[in-house]
């Protein structure tokens, strides 16, 4: 009579860590299709752009999972404001990625792209709405001695 592991509660994850870890993984796997004619959002024009916004996007995904994990890391900002930084990253990279894919024969796999940075987008406006939950700023009246 063994005790078995807890496993992986998906009930225990908040809204916003589901909406980017979900729109991420699918992000991550469009920017292997064809965003331009022969080229991934990794090569082609603006290729810079897209391999900054994947690097932002696997930074992202490891982030939320530390925090799923329960790890504290002390990266001088709220954890929440952290993954809400790195999303709009993510998004702001990909809009240059598909305005460089719009200009140069666009394919359906940069369009899929856009709509999943979207969704990374609005999970890190979910997440940069919570509560900090950590401390606080001085009072602007000074420090007391």
């Amino acid at each position: 009579m063994g005790q078995q592991g807890q496993g992986f509660d998906l009930s225990k994850m908040s809204t916003p860590s589901k909406i980017i870890l979900g729109g991420g993984i699918l992000f991550l796997i469009a920017s292997f299709l064809s965003w331009q004619e022969g080229a991934s959002m990794w090569s082609g024009s603006g290729a810079f752009f897209g391999v900054i916004a994947g690097i932002l996007m696997v930074v992202l995904i490891a982030w939320e999972g530390l925090m799923l994990a329960g790890t504290k890391l002390d990266v001088g900002m709220p954890a929440s404001q952290l993954s809400a930084y790195l999303g709009f990253g993510v998004v702001g990279f990909t809009v240059l990625t598909f305005i460089f894919a719009l200009t140069e024969s666009p394919s359906f796999g940069a369009f899929i792209g856009f709509v999943l940075a979207l969704v990374v987008g609005y999970g890190a406006w979910m997440r940069f709405q919570e509560p900090s939950g950590g401390t606080s700023a001085p009072s602007p009246g000074g420090f007391k001695s």
